[in-house]
């Protein structure tokens, strides 16, 4: 009778060892799984105010509430489709039209319970991992829809793009605070007029218009338009309007150095859509000197070269405070250049650089005199509260407003420097 062999303890070890060392050199073999993404900074942002963001916990400057955490990320939405948010540029998978950059919230939810959410990725109660949740924010869509220059109104929920395709024609695309435009009983609602030349009497410090266009409603519904007195290019055109019936008029100050293009509208020979726009437009030309009704601001004689708008708007922090307060007037300057331009859009890139230096500056106060830290300090509060009102009035888009929030941001970069012994 046969007797299979007896497979002796020592043997298994054996076998095991040798399935072992099999596995591993298969293993080996084998490319290793890529490295998941870096998940965006941890920041701490204002539930009332989302262009708030701080890298650390605290209160909001602007209304004193506590501020929450949330990772932002950068991410691609269609133009037409906001429901399609994706990782990565390319085309919208519903029109094929090219997506926009827009900022986004990321979180991480699970199946059964969406409302949910988690700043870290995971694993679900069920052991399933958490699901990509990517949320576009309030005011993370400022990216000009038709090719023309961007604002948000000052009630922090209408935003308005105005475009000057031909001589005599301006139009109004107006949205709600997601860049979702507003429909035609909505826009009814809104009354104003584009004014395009201005009086300013010294003696009686008033303003009359002497050239302007009413607003009607267009014929497809979808914009409002005004027909004023073309001349000639650059056009400078103040527009007066009022979003709701009761609420005071608002003024957005544009600048056109030409026609604009819609890039939605005008496709290339091989069918890809041209003049695509980023969230922040690059500098335009200089427009035409200022009128009595627009004073020109005062740019001090060194100032750099206009802002990169498309640039970060983080910079390496100097170490020393001569450094500090050296770099703080460099963006003073460039401030005051984009300004005279009318580029009130990438006014923010500055002004935020402007903000982290200032606050480098906060740890050098315990080393100052009583009767300087006396003058640095409030100096110190009122330039990053300065920055903060740059980059809302620079997207509100009010030329006088702008200019008087430079003029304070220089004042209190004046004591700053005074305060810290450097004159």
């Amino acid at each position: 009778m046969y007797h299979p062999p007896v497979r002796t303890l020592g043997g298994l070890c054996t076998t095991l060892v040798a399935i072992a060392w099999l596995s591993m050199g298969l293993a080996a073999q084998r490319p290793a799984a890529p490295a998941p993404p870096p998940l965006p900074q941890l920041v701490h942002t204002c539930p009332m105010h989302p262009d708030v963001v701080e890298a650390r916990p605290g209160t909001c400057p602007l209304c004193k509430m506590n501020l929450v955490g949330a990772r932002l990320d950068a991410s691609w939405m269609c133009p037409v489709h906001a429901v399609v948010i994706e990782p990565a540029s390319g085309s919208c998978r519903l029109c094929g039209r090219a997506l926009v950059p827009v900022t986004v919230s990321l979180a991480w939810t699970c199946r059964g319970d969406v409302n949910a959410e988690h700043l870290e990725p995971g694993l679900c109660q069920d052991g399933s991992p958490r699901i990509t949740k990517r949320t576009l924010r309030p005011h993370g869509n400022h990216n000009p829809q038709h090719g023309g220059q961007f604002f948000m109104a000052p009630d922090n929920w209408h935003h308005l793009e105005g475009t000057y395709p031909r001589p005599g024609q301006f139009r109004l695309h107006l949205y709600d605070d997601y860049a979702r435009a507003l429909d035609a009983p909505k826009l009814q609602a809104i009354t104003g007029r584009l004014v395009t030349e201005e009086r300013y009497d010294p003696a009686t410090r008033t303003t009359t218009e002497v050239r302007s266009a009413a607003l009607r409603l267009s014929r497809d519904g979808t914009t409002l338009e005004a027909a004023p007195a073309h001349k000639s290019w650059p056009v400078r055109a103040t527009l007066k309007i009022v979003l709701k019936k009761g609420e005071p008029e608002h003024r957005f100050d544009f600048t056109f150095p030409a026609p604009t293009v819609d890039p939605l509208a005008s496709k290339t020979a091989t069918g890809t859509t041209r003049g695509s726009q980023t969230s922040r437009r690059p500098a335009v030309p200089p427009a035409p000197g200022a009128t009595a009704s627009t004073p020109a601001i005062a740019v001090p004689d060194a100032a750099p070269g206009p802002a990169d708008a498309s640039a970060s708007p983080t910079s390496p922090t100097p170490s020393t405070i001569p450094e500090i307060l050296e770099a703080l007037r460099a963006r003073h300057a460039e401030i005051g250049l984009l300004v005279q331009k009318g580029d009130f859009a990438a006014v923010w890139v500055p002004a935020f650089q402007a903000k982290d230096l200032a606050l480098a500056l906060e740890v050098h106060l315990g080393h100052l005199l009583a009767a300087q830290r006396a003058t640095a300090e409030p100096a110190l509060f009122r330039l990053v509260q300065g920055a903060w009102r740059l980059d809302a009035v620079g997207d509100g888009g009010n030329r006088e407003e702008i200019e008087t929030a430079y003029r304070a941001f220089g004042d209190a970069l004046t004591d700053l420097a005074a305060g810290f012994g450097d004159r």
